[in-house]
């Protein structure tokens, strides 16, 4: 699908604020320079853009107003398989809020979230992708101050843990057994 003006106004108009109403959108989308679309039109616009998977609408968090830090982990794979693997085992690890297959001397980049700096050096340790077979090198990068975007797609209030996907069972795990660790779906 192409985005025409009105898409684009429509779809800026929502990043500055998803919650804004039809009838403030009709005053700020226009369909010609003097004359601005219906919030009927709009609401059949952002339908369509829904429907064709550009837009949706999610609740999305601020890590920085719940003091949560976050990490970037790059990893190079031995192969495509194992590429493939990673990608199945993490794409919905609640603390994963970025996974993105790469090229250049890295294969994949994950952004993985945590509520201290602790927590996140538990999860490399014991519950990390680091820990998977098939992994030639990585590099961890500890984010000091997220700046863009403020909020995040971070799935952390599921109601169940996704550890099985990654093949990390709690119940095995010493930092959990410890009591260090409450396990990925407790944020």
């Amino acid at each position: 699908m192409q985005l025409d003006q009105i898409d684009r106004q429509i779809l800026n108009a929502l990043f500055k604020n998803g919650r804004e109403s039809l009838t403030q959108l009709e005053k700020v989308v226009f369909k010609s320079k003097d004359e601005t679309m219906s919030h009927t039109g709009i609401a059949k616009r952002i339908s369509k853009l829904e429907n064709s998977g550009i837009l949706k609408v999610q609740a999305n968090t601020d890590i920085k107003a719940l003091n949560y830090k976050s990490l970037f982990l790059l990893m190079e794979m031995r192969n495509y398989d194992e590429v493939k693997n990673i990608i199945a085992a993490y794409e919905d690890c609640p603390r994963v809020f970025l996974l993105a297959q790469v090229t250049g001397q890295y294969n994949l980049i994950l952004g993985i979230v945590g509520q201290t700096i602790d927590v996140l050096h538990r999860y490399i340790d014991y519950c990390g992708p680091t820990n998977k077979k098939g992994i030639l090198h990585s590099a961890t990068i500890f984010v000091s101050n997220l700046i863009t975007p403020k909020f995040l797609p971070l799935n952390l209030f599921n109601e169940r843990s996704k550890e099985n996907d990654c093949g990390n069972i709690c119940n095995n795990c010493s930092a959990f057994l410890d009591g260090n660790c409450k396990g990925c779906g407790f944020f």
